[in-house]
């Protein structure tokens, strides 16, 4: 079942308490988690696999060691990247809270809060982890608050909190209130696709830099005579305080010989394409595309808007996931802290802006068909400073106009008054008239001997 909540409405539970063996003052609560250092490092695919093998057990289901790789596995570089990128797409609409289409400014300002950028992305990560568990409450002055629980502590199939993260029985957490859990129960997340691409990243990228080592910096050779011990031991201080780069130390009578790869530089591009296919692996699976984190040479301005297309619904996705949770799982919650949801709905606050290249293919589009456009909008959604002489160049450019208007508009009537308005003027014809005007342009030009209708 998704985005199920938990907690009994109404009641006054007490809050879960998560620390450490040590506690800050002597008169501190025992903690209802005890929390442990996640193990970061020396992680393989054999372990990877027993991992989620334990972590899909039916009835004793293990998940510290996995959860412990998924730890592990942000400090890639090219995921936290990609990751914070998406997380970044759900936080740049505000939420509001609106009843009968009026914005309640006394739960909107809660929404504004740091916590609830950090709610927003924690939520997101239930899709990566498999679930999120949150605990809320208010702080002192009222305001909404909420701590994260400990992944390894909870055990979403039976529904228990665990004290120790290797615990297969806990309390039950219908005994805390206001707790909301998101995602599914036996769901290992996203975290667990992604796993291998970045082990395997790993191994390479540790080969990568043996090769480097080996045959990216000079390879020192000393001899020494067989039988001269102490010649040796020279050689060998000398060899240690002269740098870390290789070094062959060996008697004149041996001989030592280095075989190398055939095509270095090919080698080298090896490794660097295998990194490459995974981080495109991992961009496609968190963010949908890969041309907006990597463009590459082969990228064009059309395939980058179509993924970037990708990318937008993705993270539109995302949002209505989170409204979801607001209206449908999270109303209790509120109204269980103090807060009046009744009547109202959460709703994002609709401050998206039109590509300007685009904005402006609209409004031209608009004056075209003589539709009448605000200016002091025109100013804003271009992020252009309106002169502060505004009306006075606004005044000139309309006498201007009306100037060039009344200039035409007189141009116009010279060439059609009646003969009746100017008696004594012979009359003329209206090619007379393009000739006189043309020869008014052209000045004086010799007209012997020209054929021309003119």
């Amino acid at each position: 079942m998704k985005k199920k909540k938990y907690g009994r409405p109404g009641s006054q539970g007490r809050k879960i308490i998560q620390g450490g063996l040590r506690r800050p003052a002597p008169a501190s609560p025992e903690p209802d988690i005890v929390l442990q250092m996640p193990d970061l490092f020396l992680f393989n695919m054999r372990d990877y696999m027993e991992s989620v093998r334990s972590a899909r057990s039916i009835d004793w289901s293990y998940r510290v060691r996995l959860y412990d790789m998924y730890e592990s596995a942000m400090l890639d570089l090219h995921l936290s990247g990609v990751l914070d990128k998406r997380l970044r797409g759900v936080t740049r609409l505000p939420v509001q809270f609106l009843r009968q289409g009026k914005v309640d400014e006394d739960i909107t300002r809660q929404l504004r809060s740091p916590w609830f950028k950090r709610l927003r992305k924690d939520l997101v990560l239930s899709k990566f982890w498999g679930f999120t568990l949150v605990q809320f409450y208010t702080d002192g002055e009222g305001n909404l608050r909420y701590d994260l629980i400990d992944r390894k502590h909870y055990d979403p199939v039976f529904r228990k909190l665990l004290k120790y993260q290797g615990d297969q029985e806990g309390i039950s957490i219908d005994q805390f209130d206001n707790m909301l859990f998101v995602g599914e129960e036996r769901s290992l997340g996203i975290f667990a696709e992604l796993l291998p691409a970045v082990l395997y990243k790993r191994g390479n990228m540790s080969d990568w830099a043996k090769f480097c080592n080996i045959f990216g910096m000079p390879i020192r050779e000393y001899t020494y005579d067989a039988g001269d011990e102490q010649a040796r031991r020279k050689i060998l201080a000398d060899a240690r305080i002269q740098g870390t780069n290789a070094v062959y130390i060996h008697p004149n009578e041996s001989e030592m010989n280095l075989i190398e790869a055939g095509n270095k530089t090919g080698s080298a591009e090896l490794y660097q394409k295998f990194t490459e296919y995974w981080d495109a692996k991992i961009s496609i699976r968190v963010l949908g595309n890969t041309l907006t984190t990597d463009a590459k040479d082969k990228g064009t301005q059309a395939l980058g808007t179509v993924h970037k297309e990708e990318e937008d619904d993705m993270n539109a996705d995302d949002r209505d996931f989170l409204l979801d949770i607001l209206n449908y799982d999270m109303k209790t919650i509120f109204t269980n802290l103090g807060f009046n949801v009744e009547g109202g709905e959460f709703a994002y606050v609709n401050n998206e802006k039109t590509e300007p290249q685009t904005l402006l293919n609209i409004v031209q589009g608009m004056q075209q068909m003589g539709l009448p456009l605000d200016d002091d909008w025109l100013y804003e959604q271009f992020g252009i400073e309106k002169p502060k002489d505004y009306d006075r160049q606004k005044q000139l450019k309309e006498e201007r106009r009306k100037a060039v208007q009344q200039a035409l508009e007189q141009s116009s009537n010279d060439v059609q008054t009646p003969l009746e308005q100017h008696p004594g003027k012979p009359r003329t014809t209206a090619k007379g008239s393009i000739r006189d005007r043309l020869n008014g342009f052209f000045g004086i030009a010799p007209t012997a001997g020209a054929d021309t209708d003119f």
